[in-house]
């Protein structure tokens, strides 16, 4: 039997026709990482990933690098899985790179810092996409002509597979699933870096209402990272740091006429005004207020377990750092960075900012049920409006809502930091929250501690929660539900030049708890 642990020896094809014998060159050298990354955060099956089966892209023949990694990952595959190295250097592709099932793309260990929070991680392993150059008349530059990234060859399976320290330039990383939900377990992305990591809304221009056929808008719901599996998915230590000098400004943008008037601005490209990751991302249940609620047996694919998503670093003009769903989502010790003062003009690429508008700025979107949502550090700020006299209706902290969504049952709000409010927002029936050691500051009227279970077409029952030991700066504590019952308000402390309020509409235990009025 050949032994397929050891890079020495002979591949077995599985095919089952004759025997690949891949030459020495072939293999990493000695220097290639063939340890777990993610060992440390002991989650069990990150270890069984191939990460001893190596070998080194730059062996291969090829005219390029797509040819040479085509090559490498077909070596990989015959040897049953596992990883294609990069080398420290710059990687240049013109078109998307697609994963094959089984394999892991993996560059070089961070020297020093190794740690996405801090500023100065930076993977030696450089993959470079082409930049969109942007004209600004006739048909305007194609899309297809950039806006690349990585992705999976065969969604449908696409398991054990990911990618790990690599620091990308005008690139998304899409690990996703067939159409009808299909999906591969055992996805890993893990220490990377990614800038510029938008792609155009294919939608702008809208001709057909007047807009100039050069036009071109962030695409809304286009993560730089998009991650889903059947099981098993760990999304760790990347940076989405700010982009850089690829925005571009479109003078003469066009909007829908609206109120008798076509509004005209110089819109910008904004290549941060995306989701940063999408993580098992899915709308489950209605939308607000109009629907059902989700539960596994009507949209199992939203409540997939083992998401691991911890220790990122994400920054935004705009939209939602972190978006997830799941049953079991560990969401810790990321960092989520929405920029303050930043004007947008329209938040579509069709319609201008005003009214109702909305970016759907918030800092994390929690979805599914018994998530633990621990020890992250966010700010969140809402864009300006078309005219600049308001700000758009976003601004969200770490919010549960009705929409596309699920009840809540079980699930974990501790020890987070955000400058926003906690929103567990009118989300239909609780069973089950615990709420504890959050520091929260917003400004404006609304609770910093908003725990509604009551919609808007009436009471929902609520129970089961304790929020004890937070600190609110700016507004209060507000839970209500109806009918209600083993809820507590403990020990939380207002720290503010006057007291905060505090509304129990669910008939919570309340003790101990400084500086509040019951209101």
């Amino acid at each position: 039997m050949i032994d397929l642990r050891r890079r020495d020896f002979l591949a077995a094809t599985a095919a089952g026709m004759g025997i690949l014998i891949l030459p020495d060159w072939a293999f990493a050298a000695g220097d290639a990482p063939g340890d777990d990354p993610a060992a440390a955060l002991k989650l069990g099956w990150t270890g069984s990933l191939k990460w001893g089966n190596v070998v080194d892209v730059t062996r291969f023949d090829g005219r390029d690098w797509h040819e040479k990694l085509t090559a490498a990952q077909r070596a990989v595959v015959e040897m049953g899985g596992g990883v294609v190295y990069f080398p420290a250097g710059k990687y240049q592709f013109r078109d998307h790179l697609k994963i094959k099932d089984g394999v892991v793309l993996r560059g070089a260990d961070p020297r020093g810092v190794t740690e996405a929070a801090n500023e100065r991680y930076a993977p030696p392993t450089r993959f470079e996409f082409p930049r969109y150059e942007p004209s600004f008349g006739g048909d305007g530059a194609p899309i297809d002509s950039a806006f690349k990234g990585i992705c999976l060859e065969y969604p449908a399976g696409g398991a054990n597979t990911g990618v790990v320290n690599i620091d990308i330039n005008r690139g998304h990383i899409h690990l996703l699933e067939s159409e009808d939900h299909r999906c591969g377990a055992n996805r890993i992305v893990f220490g990377c870096v990614l800038r510029n990591a938008a792609v155009a809304d294919p939608s702008v221009p809208y001709l057909d209402e007047g807009q100039h056929a050069w036009q071109r808008f962030t695409a809304r719901h286009h993560a730089a990272i998009d991650a889903k599996a059947a099981e098993n998915l760990l999304v760790a230590n990347n940076r989405l740091p700010k982009s850089g000098d690829d925005d571009f400004v479109m003078k003469g943008f066009v909007l829908r006429k609206s109120r008798g008037k076509t509004p005209v601005y110089d819109v910008p490209f904004d290549y941060d005004n995306r989701p940063g990751l999408y993580i098992n991302h899915y709308c489950v249940g209605g939308a607000g207020g109009s629907g059902d609620d989700g539960t596994p047996q009507s949209h199992p694919y939203g409540f997939r377990k083992g998401t691991v998503i911890v220790d990122n670093y994400v920054y935004n003009t705009g939209r939602m750092g972190i978006g997830f769903c799941g049953d079991g989502v560990i969401c810790s010790r990321n960092i989520t960075r929405i920029e303050k003062d930043v004007w947008r003009p329209t938040a579509t690429g069709r319609d201008a900012t005003y009214g109702s508008s909305t970016n759907d700025n918030r800092a994390i979107e929690m979805r599914g049920w018994r998530w633990v949502v621990e020890n992250n550090d966010c700010e969140v700020h809402r864009n300006w409006c078309a005219d600049r006299s308001y700000l758009i209706n976003d601004g969200e902290g770490l919010m549960h809502e009705d929409h596309c969504n699920s009840t809540v049952v079980d699930s974990r709000l501790v020890g987070n930091k955000v400058n926003s409010y906690l929103s567990i927002y009118k989300c239909g029936p609780i069973d089950g929250l615990h709420v504890e050691g959050n520091d929260v500051s917003i400004p404006g009227q609304i609770a910093d501690i908003y725990v509604v279970a009551n919609r808007n077409s009436g009471p929902q029952p609520c129970r089961n929660v304790t929020i004890v030991g937070n600190v609110t700066r700016s507004n209060g504590i507000l839970l209500a539900g109806d009918p209600a019952s083993g809820n507590v308000i403990q020990g939380n402390q207002h720290k503010s030049g006057r007291p905060g309020y505090l509304k129990n509409e669910a008939k919570a235990k309340v003790e101990g708890n400084k500086n509040y009025e019951a209101s």
